[in-house]
């Protein structure tokens, strides 16, 4: 277990022989490694809350010995330990096949969009295009804070912005009473990008917008819209040569901001041919259906261990004060 900093708290099990420092402690009893694992898993944060006070001191072995902690005997231990490893197995199966999917998608489009991998004849032409010539850049919606409301106008903002996907979370999105210009209204398939941030790498991120919002919505000053028909646009944001744009324009200034104008310029080769374009685009939609429902099956299952957690612990914790309490 971490004891120090900002990873107080953290607890793993070694898989190697070694050896450890004054940060970190060793916990060590007769009690079955991966269910005491999980068990400060689901109680790390009141933990945390209880001893650090406003996130400053730190945890010790003194006052890990005195946490009270109710368990079942060890067979009961194992079994439970047992269950909990087949559903964590699962979660890392997934997370493998997340970034599996994500390198392969890389990959192709890496191939695609240098024409080494075709989908036409062979005398198919491309072209070369700037951002301009296929749509059209808006910077996005100014405001202050007191256009800050409960309801009202939503407008997205960088943080909404999550691997290529607008997150729709209801604690990441802000809500405005001060209205927006018509085009400034996102529409289908319109591109989101993170224009200007604090944290450079993130400058440049994108999302399309999926219509999947019944009401209004923006996007704010921060953020630019590109409007295309173009089906391949949102695949140019996430290419390689996408991100080199984006260093050379950004490596040059100590302002992580960029300029509409800077987009207009990046260049790319595209398909002419309308088959091809269509072959590509559903080969890309395609990856992405099978990101998302990989996505899905991951968040499913970690709530359903966390619930899990919740209800096996204050079971036992129930049973345990009938019987006796027991210490670490």
């Amino acid at each position: 277990m971490a004891l120090y900093g900002a990873t107080s708290g953290e607890v793993a099990i070694s898989k190697i022989d070694g050896a450890i420092n004054q940060a970190v402690l060793k916990i060590d009893n007769k009690m079955n490694n991966y269910f005491q694992y999980n068990y400060f898993v689901k109680y790390k944060d009141q933990i945390i809350h209880k001893y650090l006070q406003g996130g400053q001191g730190n945890l010790s072995a003194n006052i890990i010995k005195k946490l009270e902690f109710y368990y079942p005997n060890l067979e009961e231990q194992q079994k439970i330990s047992n269950y909990l490893l087949l559903i964590d197995n699962k979660i890392e199966l997934l997370e493998k096949k997340h970034h599996e999917y994500q390198n392969f998608k890389k990959y192709l489009m890496q191939q695609i969009f240098a024409q080494k991998l075709r989908f036409a004849d062979s005398d198919s032409c491309w072209k070369e295009i700037s951002l301009k010539d296929i749509g059209t850049f808006y910077r996005g919606h100014s405001y202050n804070s007191t256009n800050v409301a409960d309801e009202g106008l939503l407008v997205l903002r960088s943080n909404n912005i999550q691997g290529n996907v607008l997150d729709f979370s209801e604690d990441g999105l802000q809500f405005v009473d001060k209205d927006c210009k018509k085009e400034l209204e996102l529409q289908k398939n319109d591109i989101v990008i993170c224009m200007s941030n604090g944290t450079r790498r993130l400058v440049g991120k994108s999302a399309e917008y999926t219509g999947n919002y019944e009401n209004k919505v923006t996007v704010g000053a921060f953020c630019s819209i590109f409007r295309t028909k173009n089906k391949l646009a949102k695949y140019l944001f996430q290419t390689e040569s996408y991100k080199k744009n984006l260093y050379l324009i950004l490596a040059g200034t100590n302002i992580n901001n960029l300029k509409n104008s800077d987009l207009e310029k990046f260049k790319f080769n595209i398909p002419t041919n309308e088959s091809e374009i269509n072959k590509i685009h559903d080969l890309f939609v395609s990856i992405d259906n099978k990101i998302d429902y990989n996505k899905k099956q991951f968040e499913e299952i970690t709530l359903f261990k966390k619930g899990l957690l919740q209800q096996m612990f204050v079971v036992q914790l129930i049973l345990s004060l009938l019987q006796n309490k027991k210490h670490i």
